[in-house]
């Protein structure tokens, strides 16, 4: 056998093979599809091009410079994005240098948009380096303006992969830092919650919807979510021992994620009357697993009375949640390991919560009840005639899902499947963001348009409601407004980790010490708050919960006071706008 590495041309005969080979596979499938796979083939072609000078004979190299009194310079465009993706290549999307590149080619966007067929027909592969550079923007943000850049590239590529990138234009380069948006492990530079790599469902459709089989083509799929969603309502009807025999046939001959999927049901569902449901959340690593008793206890301690089903991600999240679940008694606790560190976890679970009957009531793991919230949300519910209510944002148009309850009904059920296949599907997107607008937008501003890419078609309406922002169910670093009497939830949403872990443990350190004689809401509405100020901040005002005063009274009336200080640091002097959310 020859060696590749002395023999330039037998290496150049591989790279060749190898691309043309990719050019075959990319001919097959959107650029979307191929960005988010497991199989770095943009990443490779990128490779491939880095390499063309030396190892392939008789490449173009200049294709449109020859183009005069074009729609834009196409030669300067062409030698502008040559160093810009070198830049990038060694540097990272973040050197300013890179960043200042691309500055200059949104220059040459806005004069190619105002003239677009045009400069289609002039230089198709200019165009289609443009368009695949805007969907680098768009992924990351403005994903409802990815379509039409994204389908411009797919028509380019699956008329010929290995030419396009092989004529000059650096398109390899620009569709890898396209496949890195959801990956982070190159050029993507975003916040780490919403870089999914693969977001691996770990389950099939059959153990998805575990009451129907699955569908034999993908035109069965509105069928198949059809009679998942009615077998659901009928299975809801029947006495805890009919819905018991059931789910144990059916978890016969499964394997081991959905049996023990269905062991946690069945053990937070045991002997229930009327509607079965459950409360959820996410226990994600090591990290946080030493605050889930802490939680379970509070629950208890509020009255808390739907059973409590632990996403455990991670052997000691596992561990923790077990353990807690042999000695819970107050509040039942049952856990589910899936196979995979993913948040879409709690999404597949309650997929097939909602495909067996079963209610959902989910909560982050860094939010605290100062009141049991279940009264009020399930009253809203039912006053208003809602399926689906959300937390949401109090300075923008958009839910926030940090706490949000879904009602198994034959439209939820199917609306939420249809969420879930395009979340899969399109792994570049933000969870949030997409429920939001699967939803239906409920606090769209006229000013708002928050969109995704390629929605889902034939979308049931369900009923959404949302959770009063103000001074209810708030999020911490937006800031609330009124009296501490009437909050409900307080969420930790997108502080930094260790403020956020000092904060919590402070606020349950004060409900430990209290609840015992007196609800954690009513004791912090009444704690002296002398030695510290409680009146509303700036928003733009520092603050620092580790102040060196001491607030007075007992120790147990010191914690409260602390959780008080807490809360009030983020209170603001008046109602904050709603802006759009992006």
């Amino acid at each position: 056998m020859q060696n590749t590495e002395e023999d330039p041309s037998s290496r150049a005969h591989v790279m060749q093979v190898a691309a043309h080979f990719a050019d075959a596979i990319a001919s097959e499938f959107p650029v979307h599809v191929i960005c988010s796979s497991r199989w770095p083939i943009f990443e490779a072609i990128e490779m491939f091009t880095l390499h063309l000078d030396k190892d392939v004979a008789d490449v173009p190299r200049n294709v449109c410079d020859d183009i005069s009194n074009g729609v834009v310079n196409w030669k300067q465009l062409r030698a502008i994005a040559n160093e810009w993706s070198q830049l990038q290549w060694v540097h990272g999307s973040r050197s300013p240098e890179v960043i200042r590149m691309l500055l200059v080619m949104t220059s040459f966007m806005e004069e190619s948009a105002e003239r677009w067929e045009q400069a289609l027909k002039e230089c198709p592969v200019g165009s289609a380096f443009l368009a695949a550079v805007q969907a680098t923007t768009a992924v990351a943000q403005l994903t409802h303006q990815f379509d039409e850049h994204s389908r411009l590239l797919d028509k380019t590529i699956h008329e010929g992969l290995l030419s396009a990138v092989s004529c000059g234009w650096p398109l390899g380069h620009v569709l890898a830092v396209l496949s890195d948006s959801n990956k982070g492990l190159r050029y993507a530079d975003r916040n780490y919650k919403y870089v999914r790599k693969f977001a691996d469902l770990d389950l099939h459709l059959e153990e998805l919807s575990p009451l129907v089989p699955p569908p034999q083509h993908s035109m069965a799929a509105t069928a198949w979510r059809q009679q998942g969603a009615k077998k659901a309502l009928a299975i809801a009807r029947l006495p805890w021992h009919g819905f018991a025999r059931i789910l144990h046939r059916k978890a016969v001959g499964r394997r081991r994620i959905l049996r023990q999927a269905i062991d946690a049901i069945l053990s937070t569902t045991r002997g229930k009357l009327g509607r079965r449901h459950v409360a959820l959340t996410l226990l994600y690593g090591s990290s946080w697993s030493y605050l889930l008793e802490r939680t379970v206890s509070h629950l208890d301690r509020l009255g808390f009375s739907w059973p409590l089903l632990v996403v455990s991600i991670g052997h000691d999240a596992f561990q923790a949640c077990r353990q807690l679940e042999r000695k819970s008694k107050a509040v039942k606790v049952s856990c589910w390991r899936p196979n995979t560190a993913s948040q879409v976890h709690r999404f597949t679970i309650v997929h097939i919560l909602l495909h067996l009957g079963v209610d959902v009531f989910y909560f982050d793991m860094d939010t605290i009840f100062l009141r049991n919230p279940l009264p009020e949300v399930l009253s809203q519910a039912l006053r208003k005639g809602q399926e689906t209510i959300f937390a949401s944002h109090g300075d923008g148009d958009c839910i926030n899902i940090g706490v949000f309850y879904i009602k198994s009904t034959i439209r939820t059920t199917v609306w939420f499947s249809q969420f879930l296949e395009w979340y899969h599907e399109h792994q570049y997107e933000i969870d949030q963001r997409g429920l939001d607008v699967l939803a239906g937008s409920p606090l769209r501003i006229p000013e708002g348009e928050l969109g995704v890419s390629f929605p889902p078609k034939d979308l049931p309406k369900v009923q959404v409601g949302v959770m009063e922002d103000e001074n209810k169910v708030v999020i911490g670093f937006i800031g609330w407004y009124g009296h501490v009497s009437r909050m409900l939830v307080f969420h930790w949403c997108n502080s930094p980790l260790s403020e956020k872990w000092e904060e919590l443990n402070v606020a349950y350190s004060a409900a430990e010490v209290i609840e015992e004689w007196m609800p954690l809401s009513l004791a912090l509405s009444v704690v002296s708050t002398a030695g510290f100020r409680v009146q509303p901040r700036e928003p733009s005002e520092e603050w620092s919960v580790t102040e060196k005063q001491e607030v007075p009274g007992s120790s147990a009336w010191r914690l409260v006071g602390k959780a008080r200080r807490v809360l009030e640091a983020y209170r603001l002097p008046k109602p904050l706008v709603r802006l759009p959310c992006w």
